[in-house]
């Protein structure tokens, strides 16, 4: 979410603590620079030791403050609150087991420490450590009561090969991650309600299916999975528990961590993916664009251009409406909601989408037009649309950014009464 002028930055504080991961953030730092961001660093005294103040001084545009700063004789005012009153956002990356303690604790020795304790504007936390040190019980308790801070988002770490060459849970969450949770708190306007959704549980299917025809072509369509990706990301920030099943992810960002994944390729995988995770979820949305014919009959052969028509002709039939089958089986307190993307007039398709909602057995469904410029499908289109219930409700969400749509059509779901 790039901002428009220099008087308009939205300027942001970083906090980096001394993990290994710290060699990561220059690299945040130069985007968040290109996307126009005001970014100040402030590096505790160990994490100077593995990266250089000069480099984040520059790629910054601004001179990087070090500990020792904390109380030089320059400043008329106490540096930790000047920088507090200075941010619009903070962001500790990384986030260490030291630094978590002392936050907490309330031990302000220390500038980063001393920011934190301080700050009541809205941060973003990524830890990074050693597993061992991640899974710590003095350090899984000082995690869990950061969890009630209100004006704290937690990215947890990511698992992979860590700095000490184990396998397991405490790498700094991807600085895409970083970025698309600040975009998000940025949308929120400064409300802290991201939480609301603790102790929710969603499924989210999201992205095309394709079916085999035979062993060289396949039928599939033209959707990213951005979109129900930006809903999975959007409800986990808020405190949900989010299942993602998705076919393949047509988007470069590495933005898929903090929710549980299940990718398929086939409509009947996905509906037995969804067979199995339904009835755990509060609400279930099915945004995935499921390809409308497949074979029915396997072959391994190539079929030869001249037999081809006749093959295709003879062997194509309709996938079953997933959404259909799946709604028999909602229970009372569930919320389903589909997805339907259409061509032409909203006043032409009305008609369509209402009986669709009927047909479906859904409570809700989000119709979004295709044919417009620089909307529909792909990570970088921005997205309308209006959501019906099975009722007289009709709202129209206005164009915006993927993950701003998915933001208000989540408050839109929420707020539906069966």
């Amino acid at each position: 979410m790039k901002t428009k002028s220099k008087e308009s930055k939205v300027k942001i504080l970083l906090l980096i603590t001394g993990s290994i991961a710290a060699v990561r953030i220059p690299l945040l730092v130069s985007q968040l620079v290109k996307d126009n961001y005001d970014v100040r660093c402030v590096i505790s005294e160990n994490a100077e030791k593995l990266i250089q103040p000069l480099s984040l001084s520059i790629l910054s545009r601004n001179a990087c403050i070090l500990d020792k700063d904390q109380w030089s004789y320059l400043h008329s005012r106490p540096l930790h609150i000047d920088l507090c009153d200075w941010a619009d956002f903070l962001i500790i990356a990384p986030l260490t087991a030291t630094t978590l303690s002392k936050w907490v604790t309330g031990n302000a020795d220390g500038l980063v420490s001393s920011i934190l304790i301080a700050n009541n504007k809205p941060i973003i936390v990524a830890p990074a450590m050693n597993s061992k040190m991640w899974l710590n019980q003095a350090v899984q308790r000082n995690y869990f009561i950061l969890q009630d801070y209100p004006n704290v988002l937690l990215l947890k770490p990511s698992e992979g090969i860590l700095a000490c060459d184990e396998i397991g849970i405490g790498k700094i969450p991807p600085n895409d991650l970083i970025q698309l949770a600040l975009k998000f708190l940025l949308i929120q306007n400064k409300k802290p309600y991201y939480q609301d959704l603790t102790n929710k549980e969603f499924l989210i299917t999201g992205g095309c299916t394709s079916e085999k025809i035979d062993a060289a072509r396949k039928i599939s369509n033209n959707s990213s999975g951005t979109m129900g990706l930006m809903l999975a990301q959007v409800a986990r920030f808020r405190g949900a528990k989010v299942k993602y099943i998705h076919g393949p992810l047509r988007n470069k960002l590495d933005i898929t961590e903090g929710i549980k994944t299940y990718e398929i390729e086939t409509s009947n995988e996905l509906i037995e993916a969804i067979k199995n995770e339904i009835s755990k979820c509060d609400y279930f949305i099915m945004n995935a664009a499921v390809a409308d014919f497949k074979i029915s009959v396997e072959t391994s052969k190539k079929i030869p251009k001249s037999e081809f028509e006749n093959f295709f002709n003879d062997n194509i039939e309709f996938v079953p409406d997933i959404l259909k089958g799946i709604s028999k089986s909602k229970k009372e307190n569930q919320i389903f909601v589909g997805f339907c993307a259409f061509t032409g007039s909203i006043k032409n398709a009305r008609k369509n989408i209402k009986e669709k909602i009927i047909l479906k057995g859904c409570d809700l469904l989000f119709a979004n037009p295709i044919d417009i410029e620089e909307q529909g499908f792909g990570p970088l289109a921005k997205n309308e649309g209006w959501l019906f219930d099975n009722r007289n409700m009709e709202i129209h969400l206005d164009k915006t950014s993927k993950i701003e749509l998915a933001n208000n059509l989540i408050n839109q779901i929420i707020s539906t009464n069966k």
